[in-house]
């Protein structure tokens, strides 16, 4: 099967230790991109702890807090897919502390790390505890899943680590899949390209162009989010929907090069904008539909 071509069912997949992996599994395995995300899921995300004694998911979670504030408490669909699910912060939040319910919770991500953890602490935690679960390892350009449906999507701080045209593929694949009248939730998913932080950050990446990581030179204004969510399709399904600059402002870069800058994250800690800064200052945008409940 062609990249091009989209792979719909999951009957296309193979299950191993509680985990889908396409066919093409070695050819996914060979990506620079899956090679990174497991490498992070072995080391960054290996040192969140499991705590089944005290059975206290914060510890793991901690407060995701942005657009998941606003999700309402004892909400029960359908289905629910999150893409770039990781190790199950978000849905193990939103069954724990909003009572959100589903039948059935498709989980995709990359890293075949992250997933092994997600499985592991699905088991500890017991989140959506009535749904089929499927944790699928596979980029989420080819979602395989039928059209219309998916009752919610969910997704948190991914689509800003996805190149520009592979964002533009998935959120045309988000639609595909998504119910109309569905409901979706991407929390701070795109960097704000007048962000003074990331203004810094591109001029010194631009300066090193063997190692200046395109991805990250891309960011977006409110008016170039808005115009993807109509070309994808998902504001005719979605019609009523909500983007809006993140809370998290940053003036500085905390880190350049790997290297801490002084100071950058007390100065960015502290500040208060107010009025059209608000929108300057923020580090990223979240969009969602408006009516959550």
């Amino acid at each position: 099967m062609s990249q091009v071509e989209v792979m719909k069912t999951l009957n296309e997949f193979q299950l191993r230790d509680g985990i889908y992996f396409p066919k093409n599994y070695e050819e996914l395995n060979s990506t620079k991109q899956k090679q990174t995300w497991d490498k992070i899921g072995k080391t960054y995300y290996g040192s969140q702890k499991i705590d089944p004694v005290q059975g206290d998911h914060t510890i793991l979670t901690g407060k995701p807090g942005g657009t998941w504030d606003k999700f309402p408490n004892n909400k029960t669909v359908d289905s629910i897919l999150e893409i770039g699910c990781g190790y199950g912060r978000i849905p193990i939040s939103l069954s724990k502390d909003k009572n959100l319910r589903c039948n059935k919770y498709y989980g995709i991500d990359i890293s075949e790390t992250l997933l092994q953890r997600l499985v592991k602490f699905k088991e500890e935690y017991n989140f959506f505890p009535e749904a089929e679960f499927y944790p699928i390892c596979n980029s989420a350009e080819g979602l395989p899943l039928a059209d219309n449906s998916i009752d919610l999507v969910i997704s948190n701080c991914v689509f800003m680590h996805i190149p520009e045209a592979q964002t533009k593929n998935l959120l045309a694949e988000i639609s595909r899949v998504l119910k109309p009248g569905g409901i979706f939730v991407f929390n701070h998913s795109f960097h704000n390209k007048s962000c003074p932080s990331h203004i810094i950050h591109n001029f010194v990446r631009s300066l090193n162009p063997v190692s200046k990581n395109a991805v990250y030179l891309k960011q977006h204004s409110a008016a170039e989010i808005e115009a993807m969510l109509s070309a994808s399709g998902i504001k005719a399904k979605c019609p009523q929907y909500t983007v809006e600059p993140t809370r998290e402002y940053a003036i500085l870069p905390e880190k350049i090069k790997g290297i801490p800058v002084p100071f950058a994250k007390a100065i960015n800690q502290n500040l208060k904008p107010s009025g059209s800064r608000k929108e300057t200052l923020a580090y990223g945008y979240s969009a969602y539909s408006t009516e959550l409940g």
